[in-house]
C-alpha cells in the first residue's frame, strides 16, 4: 500500500464473485473518465483477478459479506483522505471532481440533506430515537453510495465510537424505509448526533451497476 497518498478513492466487495466484477467495472468507468486517476483501492475478503486491477488491496480480518463491512470504512480507509463509491455504481464522468464538494467536510461526510428536528422527511423522527432524541442536531436523510473519510481528521474516533453505539441499539429505534440495519441509518443518525452536516448533493456522477461482464 502506497502509505504516502494523500488522496484516492475506496470501494467494498465481499462474498459473491458478482459484486467483484461490479467493483471492477467501477474501478474501470472512473479511469475512463477521469482526466488524472487516482489511486483506487477496494477492501475485500479475498484476492482474484478482479482485484488485481486495483492501485492497492485491503484484506478484512473477519468478513461478514453484509453491511457490516462497510461499516468499517472509518478505521480501514487506506488514504489520508478518502472517497468511498459504492461497488455497485459506475461512474460516467469524472469523479475528481467530487473532491470540490467534500471541501469543509467533517472527519466523516456525506451526501444528502439536513432537515429540521420536526421535519416528516427524515430517516428518523426525534421522537423515535429513545436516549439518542436530545442529542441529534438535525434530521438527515443520505445518499449511501458515497462517503468522504479524512483518517486525520479532528472527531474521526467519536464518530466510529458513536456508529458502534447506534449499531449495537439498533432495534432501540425506529428508522424510516429501514426496518433492518444498514449503513444509511446508521451513518445518518451518528452524524446528525455529532452535527456532522451533510453535503447538499445527491452526486450525479454515478448511476448503479447492473450489467456484468467476466
Amino acid at each position: 500500500m502506497r502509505e504516502s497518498a494523500r488522496k484516492g478513492f475506496v470501494t467494498v466487495a465481499t462474498g459473491n464473485t458478482m459484486y467483484y466484477i461490479m467493483a471492477r467495472n467501477l474501478l474501470l468507468s472512473y479511469r475512463h473518465f477521469a482526466s488524472d486517476p487516482l489511486p483506487f483501492a477496494i477492501i475485500c475478503d479475498r484476492t482474484n483477478r478482479y482485484t488485481d486491477c486495483f492501485d492497492d488491496v485491503i484484506l478484512l480480518r473477519d468478513p461478514t459479506r453484509s453491511y457490516n463491512d462497510k461499516l468499517l470504512l472509518p478505521s480501514l480507509v487506506p488514504y489520508d483522505q478518502t472517497i468511498f463509491v459504492d461497488a455497485d455504481c459506475l461512474a460516467y464522468r469524472d469523479l475528481n471532481d467530487i473532491w470540490t464538494i467534500f471541501e469543509g467536510s467533517p472527519a466523516f461526510g456525506v451526501l444528502g440533506r439536513q432537515l429540521p428536528l420536526d421535519s416528516e422527511n427524515g430517516w428518523f423522527k426525534k421522537s423515535d430515537i429513545g436516549d439518542l432524541s436530545d442529542k441529534i442536531k438535525f434530521c438527515i436523510t443520505l445518499h449511501g453510495g458515497a462517503y468522504y473519510i479524512d483518517r486525520n481528521g479532528a472527531g474521526l474516533s467519536d464518530f466510529i465510537g458513536t456508529v458502534a453505539y447506534v449499531h449495537e441499539h439498533f432495534f432501540d429505534y425506529k428508522f424510516r424505509l429501514f426496518i433492518k440495519p444498514a449503513d444509511e441509518p446508521i451513518f445518518a443518525l451518528a452524524c446528525a448526533v455529532l452535527g456532522y452536516a451533510p453535503a447538499d448533493n445527491y452526486f450525479p456522477w454515478i448511476c448503479y451497476n447492473h450489467t456484468t461482464f467476466s
